[in-house]
């Protein structure tokens, strides 16, 4: 058994070894192939690295990129003490830990999306909520997706009789008995422990469907472990630069059961997400308190926390789908769509619209996806025909989803709200699904209607809503909606 000592004289770029949960690893040849980059394994050099390691990584990481020969067994272990026996700070699947000094939320509280928002920025390290919140740049793109849907006016009519209200939705051939989805994000383990595994677990319960994420932090065996009888998961998928890694990824799914493929398009570059960079530079400068300055001047390059691969950048339209339908018969839809003419091609190429600008993070200033979903109506309703369009970003309320649905979208997705619940475990992810779904049949009501069949254009209200200090105008021309609804 080796000593910590003696991983201690490994901490070099010319010989780098790692502690990963009492097992050492060589990743002398594996640091400049690293997603997360070379920086965060030198900084962990000779020493254990589980702490940054566990919060980001599935438990088949380890075996996925490195050799047997760089396993170089187990090491001796630390005295079990109250910080080091859970690295998470989590004591269970349900228990909410939060820093000395704060009090803890109750989940009780909780009645809004928003309320899970606070309490995430309360238990969460600063850092790891700072990779979550944050947009690109000034968060121009992630402030106006919620305040696009703001500016969507409701026309409610009244002596409608309400019996029953029936939400059930069909999406891309899977029944569901909600128009929700939890959308694919990367770093759902600095929320809970365990990550995707309880996201899939909470939309078995609620009848919703999670879309996972391929960067995720638990493995496709225990995440596809978790599902009830007969649930169906969606894999979404980055093209990574080496292809056969993701064609491997994209036929385990299949054969795991997965009942359709999201292929996101819109990350073939890092956005410059400002606010988690600035957490984690003030985090290093606390961390080298007194010690001279490294000046680095090209910090400002650096890439969010959580990295992906390296992403194929080379795919066309045509390409790109004709690579996947060489792999599954499955549906797809191209998740990162920003304008009703890229709509336009995923029609004719026989695919389903995603509507995302991958939460505001990636290009600020980009259409929110209720704009471009009232482009698609202008300019190519033909779309809402032949496809079945997925929107996301910015969604906060069940009147959100409504107005989605109204506007002709099929389902809508949830990221970050479904992300800051999880961290009151299962329940919080529950209560949150619970909450929209409140809001949903409400807003539903009270239009007049009782099934989201009779959602349409005419239930959106024309007027120009100028929305908090944006300059953003967001006008639905509802005459020209409900002509172009009767020609559907």
């Amino acid at each position: 058994m080796l000593t910590r000592e003696e991983v201690s004289t490994h901490a070099s770029r010319d010989s780098c070894w790692v502690i990963i949960n009492n097992a050492a690893y060589n990743v002398t040849n594996f640091i400049d192939a690293h997603p997360g980059g070379a920086a965060i394994i030198l900084k962990y050099a000779g020493s254990d690295a589980t702490a940054a390691f566990e919060p980001v990584h599935a438990s088949d990481t380890l075996e996925k990129y490195l050799t047997s020969e760089q396993c170089l067994g187990p090491v001796e272990a630390l005295a079990a003490t109250a910080s080091n026996s859970n690295t998470n700070g989590w004591a269970s699947s349900t228990s909410v830990v939060v820093p000395a000094g704060r009090r803890a939320p109750r989940l009780s509280s909780m009645i809004s999306i928003s309320d899970f928002t606070s309490a995430a920025q309360n238990i969460l390290p600063p850092t790891s909520f700072a990779f979550l919140s944050t947009g690109a740049e000034d968060n121009q793109a992630l402030e106006w997706n919620r305040r696009s849907w703001q500016a969507v006016r409701l026309r409610p009519r009244v002596l409608r009789p309400i019996a029953q209200l029936d939400m059930k939705r069909t999406i891309l051939g899977a029944k569901f008995k909600l128009p929700l989805i939890i959308c694919p994000a990367g770093g759902a383990k600095l929320c809970h422990p365990e990550g995707d595994v309880l996201l899939t677990e909470a939309a078995g319960d609620n009848g919703i469907l999670h879309c996972v994420c391929n960067n995720a932090g638990r493995s496709q065996v225990d995440i596809a472990a978790a599902r009830r009888e007969g649930q169906v998961l969606f894999w979404q998928i980055y093209a990574m630069k080496n292809l056969k890694l993701t064609e491997a990824e994209i036929n385990r799914a299949v054969e795991m059961g997965f009942g359709g493929v999201a292929l996101t398009v819109d990350a073939i570059w890092a956005g410059k997400r400002e606010g988690d960079l600035r957490a984690r530079l003030k985090e290093e400068e606390e961390e080298a308190a007194g010690e001279a300055d490294t000046e680095d001047e090209e910090a400002f390059r650096r890439e969010p926390a959580v990295r992906r691969p390296p992403v194929y950048a080379d795919f066309t339209f045509e390409s790109a789908i004709r690579w996947l339908r060489s792999i599954t018969n499955l549906p797809i839809a191209i998740k990162g769509i920003q304008c009703w003419e890229d709509a336009a091609v995923c029609m004719q190429f026989g695919v389903h619209p995603w509507l995302s600008n991958h939460g505001g993070r990636q290009l600020d200033g980009a259409p929110s996806s209720v704009e471009t979903l009232i482009d698609i109506r202008t300019h190519c309703p033909e779309v809402l025909q032949r496809c079945e369009v997925i929107v996301d970003g910015g969604v906060t309320r069940g009147s959100d989803v409504v107005k989605a649905l109204a506007l002709g979208a099929r389902a809508v997705g949830v990221g970050r709200g479904f992300l800051y619940s999880m961290v009151f475990g299962r329940r919080g992810v529950n209560q949150a699904v619970q909450i929209l779904k409140h809001e949903i049949e409400t807003t539903m009501a009270l239009l007049g209607v009782q099934t989201l069949d009779e959602l349409g254009p005419q239930h959106v209200g024309p007027q120009i809503c100028h929305v908090s200090s944006c300059t953003h105008l967001l006008q639905v021309d509802i005459r020209a909606l409900a002509g172009v609804s009767a020609r559907l």
